[in-house]
């Protein structure tokens, strides 16, 4: 079954937002049912639902009981739910994803927000750093030539201007003797 649309997740979650994983902590299995893990989250960012900077969350050990599996050191964006006691949960049911995948969800969620106690969001914490090189800085060398379409060294204005004159006016002489002794 597919995940809903960002915007209907939001509407169904009881809080949404993104949080690193930093520690996972596994409660055994009872006679009742299959086991729990708890999350201890880093929170980014969020946009839905009061947090703090750190939070809890907890899901089922099996995936057949619907438990999702996070991976401690990964960013996630969360759609959290309340269990009973109001203790966070997330399900396979839900819209969690990385981060790094969740270009659709954070297009309709906007920038987000500091949680309450942590340090203010810059910028986008799923974004992956720039991977084009700034060009080189300017330290007052020569102008390198283009060596693009069709500029040429020298052309009139440039520092090159008189070493152009000057070989225009060589293959001048030279084609006028060339002329004279032809003719």
């Amino acid at each position: 079954m597919l995940p809903p649309t960002p915007a209907v997740a939001v509407e169904r979650a009881e809080a949404v937002f993104e949080a690193r994983v930093e520690n996972a902590t596994p409660e055994f299995a009872s006679p009742q049912g299959p086991g729990i893990v708890r999350y201890d989250l880093e929170v980014l960012r969020q946009w839905k639902g009061e947090l703090g900077a750190a939070v809890q969350l907890s899901s089922r050990t099996s995936s057949a009981a619907c438990g999702r599996v996070l991976t401690v050191g990964k960013v996630y964006l969360i759609y959290a739910a309340r269990h009973d006691e109001g203790h966070l949960t997330d399900s396979l049911c839900s819209r969690t994803r990385l981060s790094s995948t969740a270009d659709e969800d954070l297009a309709v969620l906007g920038p987000g927000s500091s949680p309450a106690g942590s340090r203010p969001v810059a910028e986008p914490t799923s974004m992956e750093p720039r991977r084009i090189a700034p060009p080189p800085p300017d330290l007052g060398g020569p102008t390198p030539i283009d060596r693009r379409g069709c500029a040429v060294a020298g052309a009139p204005g440039s520092p090159g201007e008189p070493a152009l004159v000057g070989l225009l006016a060589l293959g001048g002489l030279l084609r006028a003797r060339r002329r004279r002794s032809h003719g």
